[in-house]
């Protein structure tokens, strides 16, 4: 392997990738390293010889457009969930659905419990309101995003409904208090697109981005320890490597004291059964229960997630409480919920993510993050806390480097 290179990347997730990509297609001479034994960072899958296990439950949005781009190859192996979801509580369930997506679910969604009929009527004015929405041209007030809905008109009743366990899914923080902003822009997407899964997993994703970049390129295992004098840098078996341009993505930006950035955790548990479930294509919300924040049916959308005669549940847990016995609780409520036996829901894997989403509080993003000479910094903390946001602030680096 050579010793100098005129663009060297630190970080092989999503932000790394794209500015990797880039490079690639315009014939630079880069290297891209990565601590870890795999490409992707925080989005991406472990498989088993028969299930598929997202690290933690993941979606990808057909309305991020520049990420589209990138994966071309792969717009036809994405399946996707019914937009909406299924709202779970100790009074039955209810449905509530975008009609101007499945018009089949329209009764559902005027008559469900979730809400007020006003509250549906302010969801459809917030969607018309947020159609072209951008980030880049809000200078509204920013503020937390429960203030946000209660300063918009709804209702208590749908926030705690609907908008407490579907957003807080996302967010992975149970108390709304993630910018208002990002709530726009995520509440703008899901109006644009739908959510999705690729049929072999998240994994895809970043392996897709990667496909046709020459695997010479690629240093694994490899964590940069030291910057040094005169566009070096010091690896931790050792090398010395030198660089013209030097792109630093998320944590990796700690190498030149430009990353402070608090995250948000999830509990995620994967469980099989052999039982089959009605609506399994929707996302699953469960506002009153005190672990779990939602479940979705992942193998009723893409059947390679399991064997043909298994479902695969994912099951998100944002609590911060403990839990003793969590196995055989999470079996009960499975019982409670969706019927059967405790012995019919079986534990395939359960992973704590510590560092799962950014945590984006008002004003995250008047934040001036500063470049430093010839060195690039990029990452999803850049732009916003999203796949589309990693992979644009990638491009934006690359950019950067060939000014």
């Amino acid at each position: 392997m050579k010793q100098n290179y005129d663009i060297i990347i630190i970080g092989a997730g999503l932000s790394g990738l794209a500015c990797a990509q880039k490079c690639s297609e315009n014939n630079k001479d880069f290297l891209l390293i990565e601590k870890s034994n795999r490409i992707g960072g925080r989005v991406g899958s472990v498989r088993n010889e028969k299930f598929i296990f997202d690290l933690g439950f993941q979606v990808y949005n057909t309305a991020y457009k520049t990420t589209n781009d990138l994966l071309k190859s792969k717009a036809d192996e994405f399946l996707p969930f019914l937009p909406g979801a299924k709202i779970i509580s100790q009074n039955g369930s209810t449905i509530i659905s975008d009609p101007m997506r499945n018009f089949s679910k329209i009764f559902h969604t005027i008559f469900s419990s979730a809400g007020t009929l006003n509250d549906k009527i302010k969801i459809l004015t917030l969607k018309f309101r947020l159609s072209n929405y951008t980030l880049e041209s809000d200078d509204s007030e920013d503020m937390h995003t429960i203030d946000f809905l209660k300063l918009y008109g709804f209702s208590k009743k749908i926030i705690d409904n609907f908008f407490y366990p579907f957003f807080s899914g996302i967010f992975l923080e149970d108390r709304l208090e993630t910018s208002s902003k990002f709530f726009k822009y995520v509440f703008s997407n899901f109006n644009r697109g739908i959510a999705v899964i690729p049929k072999y997993g998240m994994q895809e994703i970043p392996d897709a981005i990667f496909s046709n970049i020459d695997t010479s390129h690629l240093l694994l295992n490899t964590d940069v320890t030291k910057l040094l004098p005169e566009n070096n840098l010091e690896t931790n078996n050792g090398r010395t490597l030198g660089y013209n341009r030097l792109v630093l993505t998320n944590e990796s930006c700690s190498l030149v004291n430009q990353f402070n950035i608090k995250y948000n955790s999830v509990k995620t548990v994967y469980i099989s059964t052999n039982r089959r479930f009605k609506d399994s294509r929707y996302i699953h919300l469960f506002p009153q229960d005190e672990i779990i924040n939602n479940v979705a049916f992942v193998s009723s959308v893409s059947p390679n997630y399991a064997p043909s005669e298994k479902t695969l549940l994912s099951i998100s847990i944002i609590s911060k409480s403990p839990v003793n016995n969590m196995e055989q609780l999470l079996k009960e409520k499975m019982v409670t919920y969706f019927g059967g036996i405790a012995s019919d829901y079986i534990l395939e894997k359960s992973m704590d993510t510590n560092r799962a989403t950014i945590n984006q509080l008002p004003g995250f993003y008047t934040n001036i993050r500063e470049q430093k000479g010839n060195t690039v910094l990029a990452g999803d903390h850049m732009i916003n806390g999203s796949i589309e946001g990693a992979v644009v602030s990638g491009i934006k680096a690359y950019e950067c480097t060939v000014k």
